[in-house]
């Protein structure tokens, strides 16, 4: 590790510091003037040889926060910096072609995110689903190994690039028997090799999670070939990080961004910083998750041909029908199934139609659902003396079907047919 600053921290030791991290809730931080140095290796023994199972957060002098989990000092998982969400959807779908396949949008991976989400988790909901991925044998063991050690290494490796970083401690022994753990100097010797060729190149005062944007279509139509603008028109749109875009056209993160240079110094092309992803949120309810309830539609006559030509009448626009043809059950019917419509026919022979209106109308738990008189008549009388009997309006007959769905659209409204 030749190319490695040897730069010293301008602190207490790490070991001092370590010493101090057992059974404190917040010890005292270590600030790197330089995280790229032999000083972050000697830190990340220091808390594999202490066994230090918890938090590290470590910031940056922009203030940005990455947060590294340990257990027996060994790393778990990584969650923060900069583009967090960016990071854990790139790697997955890198890794897990299972996961591609199906894609992020389908409604089995919405309902494991959002069943993550509504959890209380001691590192992050993002570790909780993978873990339960890999226990449901979603993804296999490797594929966990990938993703995991992926996001690590990308998070040191922007803290590498940030230079002066302070770390703070917050020992937590919560996260017992993790399904995977990693060495710390592993990760760090396979984190300097990506850093250490990027810095040799001229690419050192970029950073991997910036975008290519063009500057100007025209400029850059003028200046190279009709294949290389075609390509360059379609992913330099300034959407996805050099990172992003190595995962998706899959090539070489520093190969893609060395062939991107000479646009750049021709100021053809534009490195910009780009936002992070929304995190992901629980999934809203839909209302075609619960079925609307269909209207009922009751109908009290004592001819069973016209409670048919009724019922056949709602049921084809999806409504629900009750037929009553005996005068004495038509209380207890209509309080038991509470009929959102009741059509009453007022001139049936041997019964009184009038008390039968008036009986539903007190009724308290059907004093809002319309009652339609059915009668041969539409005159001056029948009218006054209908208003008295507290029905709503009035349905000729013979039967019209037309008539009878605009009398039941007109006095509900927001009925809705299935």
């Amino acid at each position: 590790m030749a190319y490695v600053n040897q730069e010293t921290i301008k602190t207490s030791s790490p070991l001092t510091t370590l010493s101090m991290t057992q059974g404190i809730s917040s010890p005292s931080p270590v600030c790197f003037q330089n995280f790229a140095t032999t000083q972050q290796a000697t830190l990340f023994q220091e808390l594999k040889n202490n066994q230090f199972s918890g938090r590290i957060t470590c910031r940056t002098s922009q203030g940005q926060d990455s947060h590294i989990y340990w257990y027996l000092g060994r790393i778990i998982y990584v969650t923060g910096g900069t583009h967090y969400i960016r990071r854990w959807r790139r790697t997955v779908l890198q890794n897990c072609p299972q996961i591609k396949a199906v894609g992020f949008q389908s409604i089995n991976i919405q309902k494991d995110i959002a069943a993550s989400l509504g959890q209380n988790h001691p590192i992050s909901w993002d570790y909780d689903l993978l873990c339960c991925w890999f226990k449901q044998q979603k993804i296999t063991r490797n594929q966990l190994l990938e993703v995991i050690t992926s996001m690590v290494i990308e998070v040191l490796f922007d803290l590498m690039q940030s230079r002066k970083v302070t770390c703070y401690f917050y020992p937590d022994n919560r996260f017992a028997s993790p399904p995977l753990l990693f060495d710390p100097q592993q990760i760090i010797v396979a984190t300097w090799k990506p850093w250490q060729n990027w810095h040799r190149s001229t690419l050192g005062n970029h950073s991997p999670n910036e975008a290519p944007v063009i500057k100007s279509l025209e400029q850059l139509k003028k200046r190279t070939s009709a294949k290389t603008y075609d390509v360059l028109a379609q992913y330099a749109d300034g959407k996805r990080s050099l990172r992003d875009l190595s995962v998706y056209i899959n090539q070489d993160l520093l190969r893609l961004t060395s062939s991107l240079m000479l646009y750049i110094q021709l100021g053809l092309i534009d490195l910009a910083e780009i936002p992070d992803l929304p995190q992901p949120s629980a999934l809203p309810k839909k209302k075609s998750q619960i079925p609307e309830q269909k209207k009922l539609i009751a109908c009290v006559n004592d001819n069973p041909r016209i409670c048919q030509l009724i019922n056949d009448i709602v049921n084809e626009k999806g409504y629900n029908f009750l037929g009553i043809n005996d005068s004495s059950k038509v209380m207890s019917l209509c309080v038991l199934h509470k009929p959102d419509l009741i059509f009453v026919d007022l001139e049936m022979p041997g019964i009184n139609s009038g008390q039968i209106c008036r009986q539903l109308r007190n009724q308290k738990a059907l004093q809002s659902a319309p009652i339609l008189a059915l009668v041969e008549k539409e005159g001056i009388f029948e009218r006054w003396q209908n208003k008295i009997l507290g029905c709503s309006g009035f349905v000729r007959k013979p039967i019209n079907r037309q008539e009878i769905l605009e009398t039941i659209l007109q006095h509900l409204p927001q009925a809705v047919a299935a």
